[in-house]
Order: structure tokens, then C-alpha cells, then sequence
């Protein structure tokens, strides 16, 4: 995968354009930039863009040049950081797709290689993945050109071949090759400017040498005597004659990458835009780990000249109540928070880094799925509810070691890690309990030794005795009962044992509603 690019690219990166309406799109960028735009380097043009192009620029041009051209192209400095900084994402993003990436070592050479041979049939097939590929990168903000061979350096010369222009229009070059013979064919067919790090195109056009199977026609004892044996080398690798032994790019032990966004961003859309690079990232971070994002935190970074604005940035917060590394997912729940977001200050730049994760291993499709969804369609509606409508208002149960009913449970948010684990399973049978507990115990009215409610209540259980609670100084002894009434309803009573906390009334027992069965 070449980034023809990646000099702009890395200073002012090509958004896609946003969706037309809400859905599984990925594309939700806004920044795109229609000004002329050079990048210089020692002054001197290496790479321009398509209204610059138009207006005469060309590579190599001195700087008072492309000032005579036009006042309206900006000029921008080569910065190898940010170049390296983008190649990194892309890395780290392509990590989804296979854990085998590495970086072509030819200097200049923009190209990330890719070892799929494992990961064909996972996502679909060859013409397939090369979609997949392309398209995560353009959500990166650059254009990538793809190519595909049994051999590394081979499919990188073919990744690297520039479109033809003729009077009928731009010609895209043949950029696949499945099998060895192909590959062989294309190589043969590709001009010797693709040696140019290896070798003076010039001096080869001036033997009579225009492709790379004329070059490798030639005697190959002259040829290494007057070039070194760095380029017959490079040939042999790239027609699979020698192996080649590639150092594979490791993934940082943490996760927390930052970007410089190009401009002043006051915006959410603009700001998720950039955000894709970060995310896109994390995915492919995430699935070399085996797990899911739980909690992580995007720092939005504002300008620091400014009086009045926190340098430290402005947090934002993402939790979820399952874990998840869905690029597609996070995003979502990340619109829902910048979206509440009220922008004080241009944001400048973005960084984000993983607070918490867990162990996320891909779940085999069932034979017959059940109609209505999975679990992680479940957790995906928990995280979009929880960043619309506040952490705080989407709350689960969670049991405790109580036997106080009033004690044994409390409301905590769906992301909430729960202490100490999960809480056992109790020995023997459970004793039966109701659907509905009241929020405090009602106390019920006592005719003729019978507790009442609504009607005379007949008992239909033994007693179940509770005592507990003297550690805290809410002592409870009580003894339940299943009670019915005369029309089927049936309640969970108790009565307070006298002598303890609530002492007999005139020699009736006190009784109290607590909960209602279903």
C-alpha cells in the first residue's frame, strides 16, 4: 500500500465527505481544503495539489516560482514528524486486517507491506480486502494506491505505479497479480524509473533499458559489477528468486496517540473528522491486544495563546457497558458526546488514550440466530443510551451480600467495574421472592390477629427469618411470609419479632407490606 501523498497528506489531510443521513457510515468528516497548496522542501516544490497543479505548479519549482504563479497558493513546510506520525496510524489502523505489517525500507518509499495470505478468506477474498484496505486508509484522511502480489517487493513496485494520462483520460495501471506468472508479466512491463533508488534511470534509458525485464535480460556479472549487488538483490525478491526476512511493525504496550488537526476546528463534525484517524487506530490496536475498549478519553486541545482556556485541554469521556473495538461503534457514541459539547475555544489538536479495557474475542455466528439480536447488539444500545442521556441515567442492578431484601441491591451505571469479581451463587435453594419490592415497608392494619390490605391476608408460607443488620446500627428482625388476599393477590409480608427493634403493639405483632408478586 503506497500513500502517493503522504507529504500533504500528513499537513492538510483529505477528509471524505460527510454521510448524506445518519446509518453505519464511516464518513463523517467536514474539512476539506479547495485552496491551492505546495509543500516545500530546501525550497523547492516535492508535492502539490490538484488546484495548485492547475494553476502551473510543478515538483521541483523554486519557491519565487510559485510565488510568480499566483498569491493564492499557501506553501507549506515538509515536516518528516508528521509523516511519520501518519504512517504510524496507518500501521496501527491496518493491524485489523492481518498482525503481519511492516514498512518497505526504501527510502522515500511511502509504502506499508502487508502479509494477507491468512486473511483472504476471513474477509472475503482478495478484490475484497484491497477494498477494505483502501477504504480504512481514505477514512485516514490520505489516498492510498493498492497493490497485490505473492511477493512483498513486488506488490509494493506495482502499488508505487502513477496514473497514466492520454488523450482519452487518466489510465489506471494493472496493480493485481494473484498468481506468478502474472506478477512476472507486470513486473517485465514496468519502467525502470522504478529503480530510481537503486539505480540512475537515466544511465539505464541510456543502454537501451525502458522496462524492468530488459534490465533483467542483462548479464547479470556486468551489471553487478557496474551497479553493486543491491539491485539484482531487489529484483530477485521481487520475482520471488531469493527470500527476504522483514522486521513486523509491534504495536505500543499502551495506547495513546495524539494529531495536530490542520486549523482552527469549532466544530463537532469537524472535530469526529479528525477524530477517525485516532479511532481507526485504536481498532487496529485493540486487535492485536485480543480485547475491547471499556473507558477512553479523547483530549481535545485548544489554542494556547488564548486567556481564559484550560491548556490541559477539554476531556470527553466514553464509556461502555460492554467492550468493544467497532471503529463504526466508537464513533457513534463519540457524536453523541461532542454533540452536548460546547466548543469555548478552536480545538487545534486531539488525543486520546485508553483508560480501561477487557478481553474481546470475536463470537462465533449461530446457526439459527435468534430474532431478537445478540449481546453486543445489546451492549451497542446501552453505550449509545448511556452517552445520550448521561452516565448517570442508565443504571443496572447489582446484588450484595445482604440478606436485608431492602439492602441487597443497588443502582449503579452499566460500565461500572463490580469489585472482587462476581458475587457467587448462594448454597441450597433460594427462598421464593417477589418481581416488585416497595420502595419502604408499608405497615398494614391488623383485624382480629389477621393483617389486612385491601382484605383479610391469608398466610401461605412458613415463616422465613431474618435477622441482620447489627453491624451498621440498622438491625432488621423480621419474619416473612407469602401472603393472598381473597381476589389472587398475593404480597411478601412481615411481621417485627417483639423484644427487638419494634416492640409489640397492645399484643399484636407489627406487620408490614414489602413487595408484590407478579
Amino acid at each position: 500500500m503506497h500513500l502517493p501523498r503522504l507529504p500533504l497528506d500528513a499537513l492538510q489531510p483529505t477528509w471524505p465527505k460527510p454521510a448524506p443521513a445518519p446509518g453505519p457510515s464511516f464518513a463523517t468528516g467536514t474539512l476539506h481544503h479547495a485552496l491551492p497548496v505546495a509543500v516545500m522542501a530546501q525550497e523547492q516544490v516535492v508535492l502539490a495539489n490538484g488546484p495548485a497543479l492547475q494553476l502551473g505548479v510543478r515538483y521541483g519549482m523554486r519557491r519565487g516560482g510559485v510565488q510568480a504563479l499566483s498569491a493564492d497558493i499557501v506553501q507549506l513546510e515538509r515536516e518528516p514528524n508528521a509523516e511519520a506520525e501518519l504512517m504510524e496510524a496507518v500501521a496501527l489502523a491496518l493491524l485489523r486486517f492481518t498482525p503481519a505489517v511492516t514498512f518497505d525500507e526504501e527510502p522515500e518509499s511511502a509504502t506499508v507491506m502487508l502479509d494477507v495470505t491468512a486473511s483472504l478468506r476471513l474477509f472475503g477474498g482478495h478484490r475484497t480486502l484491497c477494498r477494505a484496505v483502501r477504504a480504512c486508509v481514505r477514512q485516514l484522511g490520505t489516498i492510498a494506491q493498492v497493490g497485490s502480489g505473492p511477493t512483498a517487493h513486488g506488490a509494493a513496485w506495482l502499488a508505487r505505479q502513477p496514473l497514466w494520462r492520454t488523450r482519452r483520460g487518466v489510465v489506471r495501471p494493472a496493480r493485481r497479480a494473484v498468481g506468478m506468472a502474472r506478477l512476472h508479466r507486470l513486473l517485465d512491463d514496468l519502467p525502470v524509473e522504478a529503480l530510481h533508488t537503486l539505480a540512475d534511470p537515466a544511465w539505464l534509458d541510456g543502454i537501451g533499458c525502458r522496462t524492468l525485464g530488459q534490465v533483467r535480460r542483462l548479464p547479470r556479472a556486468g551489471l553487478t559489477r557496474r551497479l553493486g549487488p543491491a539491485l539484482l538483490a531487489r529484483l530477485d525478491q521481487a520475482y520471488g528468486d531469493a527470500p527476504v526476512r522483514f522486521a513486523w511493525y509491534a504495536a505500543p504496550p499502551a495506547f495513546a496517540q495524539r494529531m495536530d488537526l490542520p486549523g482552527r476546528i469549532e466544530s463537532a463534525e469537524g472535530v469526529l473528522a479528525g477524530a477517525q484517524r485516532l479511532l481507526l487506530a485504536l481498532a487496529g490496536w485493540l486487535a492485536v491486544q485480543q480485547a475491547g475498549v471499556t473507558r477512553c478519553v479523547l483530549v481535545l486541545e485548544h489554542e494556547r495563546y488564548r486567556r481564559g482556556v484550560d491548556t490541559e485541554g477539554t476531556p470527553v469521556l466514553v464509556g461502555l457497558a460492554q467492550p468493544s473495538r467497532d471503529p463504526v461503534h466508537l464513533s457513534r457514541l463519540l457524536r453523541e458526546k461532542l454533540d452536548k459539547l460546547n466548543f469555548h475555544a478552536p480545538v487545534t489538536g486531539l488525543a486520546l488514550r485508553v483508560e480501561t479495557m477487557a478481553a474481546c474475542v470475536p463470537q462465533s455466528d449461530a446457526l439459527f440466530p435468534e430474532p431478537g439480536g445478540t449481546p453486543e447488539d445489546l451492549g451497542r444500545l446501552l453505550d449509545t443510551l448511556m452517552a445520550r442521556l448521561g452516565r448517570d441515567n442508565v443504571l443496572q442492578p447489582r446484588p450484595l451480600a445482604d440478606h436485608r431484601p431492602e439492602c441487597a441491591n443497588r443502582w449503579c451505571p452499566v460500565d461500572e467495574a463490580q469489585p472482587g469479581g462476581k458475587v457467587g451463587a448462594l448454597p441450597g435453594p433460594l427462598p421464593e421472592r417477589p418481581l416488585w419490592l416497595l420502595p419502604q415497608p408499608l405497615p398494614l392494619p391488623v383485624q382480629q390477629h389477621r393483617p389486612c390490605h385491601g382484605g383479610p391476608l391469608a398466610l401461605l408460607s412458613r415463616p422465613e427469618r431474618i435477622e441482620a443488620g447489627w453491624w451498621d446500627g440498622a438491625l432488621a428482625t423480621r419474619d416473612y411470609f407469602i401472603a393472598e388476599r381473597a381476589d389472587g393477590l398475593r404480597c411478601w409480608i412481615f411481621r417485627e419479632r417483639p423484644g427487638h427493634a419494634a416492640q409489640d403493639n397492645g399484643g399484636e405483632y407489627r406487620w408490614f407490606l414489602h413487595g408484590l408478586f407478579a
